[in-house]
C-alpha cells in the first residue's frame, strides 16, 4: 500500500502498454535523443554544417508538444487528477516567487562554480537566442516546456513510478533523475543542478496542490535564465 503525500493523487495502477511506452519515452528514448542531439548541434553531421538555432528550437517545440500529448493521453486513460485549479491565491503566488528565486539562485551558483574554460565551452551557447525570431521561438519553447515537462515529470511519471515502487519519495527521486538525464547535453554539473531543480519543482507541486504554479515558474525561469546567460556570455566575450 502506498503511503506519503497525496499530490499528485497516488492510486495503484497496472503498468499497461500506454504507461510502459510513456516510461520508456521519458526514461530511455528522450535521454538517448539528448545525447545524440548534443553531438549534432555542437559538431554537426559529417560533411554538414551544424543545424540552425531556429531549426533546433522548432524541433524542441515539437518534442515538447508531443510529450504533453502523450502525457495527457496517459493521464486521462488512467484517470489521473493532475489539473485541479486552486485559484490565484496569495499563498500560491508567494510560493511561485520563492521557487523562482531559488531556481535563479541555483543557476547563478552554477555559473560561478564553473571555470572560465567551462563557461566558454557551455553547450547552451549553441542554443541561446540572439535574433527576434529566435527569441520568439525560445519563448514558445519555454512555455511548452513548462507545461509538458511539469505534466510529464512532476505528474504522470511520479504517479506511475509510485505505483511500481509503492513509495512517493522514491518516485520523486527517480523522476527528478530522469529529468536530469534528459538535460545531459548541458554537462555533468548542469545535470546535478537540474536534479535539484526537479526536486524543488516537485515541492512546489506538492505544497500548492496543482501543476499550474510549477508550469508558470518553469516557463518564467527558462526565459529569465536565457536572458541572464546571454548577458553573461556577452560580458565574458567583451572581457576576453
Amino acid at each position: 500500500m502506498m503511503t506519503g503525500p497525496q499530490f499528485p493523487p497516488l492510486t495503484p495502477l497496472a503498468l499497461d502498454f500506454q504507461s510502459t511506452v510513456f516510461v520508456l519515452l521519458v526514461a530511455v528514448i528522450l535521454p538517448v535523443g539528448a545525447v545524440r542531439t548534443k553531438s549534432i548541434i555542437a559538431f554537426g553531421r559529417p560533411g554538414r554544417r551544424p543545424p540552425r538555432k531556429s531549426d533546433v528550437l522548432t524541433r524542441a517545440l515539437l518534442v515538447q508538444t508531443l510529450l504533453f500529448a502523450l502525457s495527457f493521453v496517459v493521464a486521462r486513460s488512467h484517470r489521473m487528477a493532475l489539473w485541479p485549479w486552486t485559484g490565484l491565491r496569495v499563498a500560491n503566488l508567494t510560493i511561485a516567487v520563492a521557487a523562482l528565486a531559488i531556481l535563479l539562485g541555483v543557476g547563478a551558483l552554477s555559473w560561478h562554480l564553473r571555470t572560465p574554460d567551462e563557461r566558454r565551452n557551455l553547450w547552451m551557447r549553441h542554443l541561446l537566442p540572439r535574433t527576434r525570431g529566435q527569441w520568439a521561438l525560445w519563448f514558445a519553447v519555454s512555455v511548452a516546456a513548462g507545461i509538458a515537462e511539469e505534466t510529464a515529470y512532476r505528474g504522470v511519471l511520479v504517479v506511475l513510478l509510485a505505483s511500481l515502487t509503492a513509495s512517493f519519495v522514491l518516485a520523486v527521486i527517480l523522476s527528478a533523475a530522469a529529468f536530469a538525464i534528459v538535460h545531459y547535453p548541458q554537462g555533468a554539473k548542469s545535470m546535478g543542478w537540474v536534479f535539484a531543480i526537479g526536486l524543488v519543482m516537485q515541492g512546489v507541486v506538492l505544497v500548492t496542490g496543482t501543476l499550474y504554479v510549477a508550469m508558470g515558474v518553469h516557463a518564467v525561469y527558462d526565459v529569465t535564465a536565457a536572458i541572464r546567460a546571454v548577458a553573461r556570455i556577452e560580458a565574458q566575450e567583451g572581457d576576453s
